[in-house]
């Protein structure tokens, strides 16, 4: 396979990384060191592949670097807001295996609009989410490569670029170049050695929580859509997702924040980060 370049600093796919990652089949290290492969041809400075499984907190099976320097955010999503995050909501719902950016999954056509507040999960419209879990690195995109399992896992490739950067697209074309073969060669090694995209035991998983917040106030759409809001989207995204007009999603917006007795989408995020702990 003849060697192009795509970009600068993103080499396209060649024979010699092919036979690096088939070169990983079958060992107990595999997720480290496939984290070793990639970032000797990508050279990403933030990388993480997270386990997602259903009645479990996330894990975090390789980063690089390891360590790294925001361990208290990594721990913060890996434990609390991992739950709201689109990428993992993606995954719960069946979303299928690719290349992906996290605006991919909200499906909206407006910047979202979010009162500044003192939460534990930042309030910040600069990121594409809308919010940033505390310790993350502020002002990242993230190119997801999502690869499910045939055990109802699957694994979330995230790769950090700087926002709004040419970085970020350019990496996306890479990883959508390698993603038939990193997902044919994840699939044969979960063949191979299923323990080596396993992880040990973590916390319960959070999503009955998720599930049930404001159960007590709240009618099963004023849950829907505040699950909605949480998950970063906005009104007009709300809209396009539950086929309802926009003034009907203000309405129930202000519904929930008058039965919630609360006054702002931050103080959503607050009540709801304390109804997790």
């Amino acid at each position: 396979m003849k060697h192009e370049t795509l970009c600068a600093g993103y080499p396209a796919l060649t024979d010699a990384m092919i036979v690096s990652l088939i070169d990983l089949l079958g060992r107990d290290s595999f997720a480290t060191d496939l984290t070793t492969v990639l970032e000797a041809q990508f050279g990403h400075p933030h990388f993480h592949i997270f386990l997602y499984r259903e009645k479990l907190a996330p894990a975090a099976l390789a980063s690089c670097p390891d360590p790294t320097s925001y361990e208290r955010g990594l721990k913060n999503y890996l434990t609390y807001t991992y739950v709201i995050n689109p990428a993992y909501r993606a995954y719960r719902v069946g979303k299928q295996a690719g290349v992906y950016m996290i605006s991919d999954f909200l499906q909206n056509d407006s910047q979202l609009m979010i009162d500044e507040h003192a939460v534990d999960v930042h309030i910040d419209n600069s990121e594409p989410i809308g919010y940033r879990t505390p310790g993350w690195p502020k002002n990242m995109a993230e190119v997801i490569v999502l690869i499910n399992l045939p055990n109802g896992t699957a694994l979330d490739f995230s790769v950090l670029t700087p926002l709004g950067s040419r970085q970020t697209q350019d990496c996306k074309r890479s990883l959508e170049q390698l993603f038939p073969i990193l997902n044919s060669v994840l699939l044969r090694q979960f063949a191979i050695n299923p323990g080596s995209l396993d992880a040990g035991f973590t916390a319960s998983g959070q999503e009955d929580r998720f599930h049930d917040f404001g159960g007590e106030v709240l009618t099963t759409r004023e849950r829907e859509i505040s699950q909605l809001i949480l998950m970063g989207h906005s009104s007009n995204s709300i809209s396009l997702n539950l086929g309802i007009s926009l003034p009907t999603v203000k309405t129930h917006r202000r519904n929930i924040y008058g039965k919630l007795e609360i006054s702002s989408q931050a103080e959503l995020f607050s009540l709801f980060l304390l109804h997790l702990k």
